[in-house]
């Protein structure tokens, strides 16, 4: 019985000395690795100019309404924003009868936005969209493409740091 008492103190005593399951994360101290290459800091301020943004909106039912309008912009100094982006529309009507009316019109836009405050702006926007022909009663198929010059302004309300 001594004896295995006195080898399981031992070993207790021998193991003390190893560190196999030791981290430097417990100490604090951290570990150099000689092999790896110092990083180089790269400038990325340029990326924090980038803004990315979209609109979307579903309704379903008798009436049915898709629209989806990702972008991405740039502010090339504080309080100007240009960008560009697609925009596509899905809208279908089903009446009683059974009849079925739908469309859909897709396409490019692009914008200048001014901000005047941190919530308040100005924007420009030029949209080129292949849409339905109107004013063609005799082939509702077909599409044209159709240009818009939109000018108006807005109000956006920050939700934090980078939302809005």
């Amino acid at each position: 019985m001594k004896k295995g008492i006195l080898t399981v103190v031992f070993l207790l005593f021998f193991c003390l000395a190893f560190n196999a399951q030791t981290d430097s994360v417990y100490y604090g101290v951290p570990v150099k690795d000689s092999l790896s290459k110092p990083k180089k800091h790269r400038d990325n301020d340029w990326m924090k100019k980038f803004t990315f943004g979209s609109d979307v909106q579903a309704i379903f039912g008798t009436y049915t309404y898709v629209y989806l309008a990702p972008t991405i912009g740039y502010s090339p100094i504080d309080k100007l924003n240009v960008g560009v982006g697609f925009i596509y529309s899905y809208a279908s009507v089903t009446y009683k009868n059974g009849g079925r009316i739908s469309q859909s019109i897709y396409g490019a836009h692009s914008y200048a936005r001014y901000f005047f405050t941190q919530s308040f702006y100005a924007q420009g926007q030029f949209d080129h969209l292949l849409q339905p022909n109107v004013y063609n009663f005799y082939n509702p198929n077909e599409k044209v493409w159709v240009d818009y010059a939109l000018i108006g302004g807005g109000y956006r309300q920050p939700l934090g740091k980078n939302a809005a």
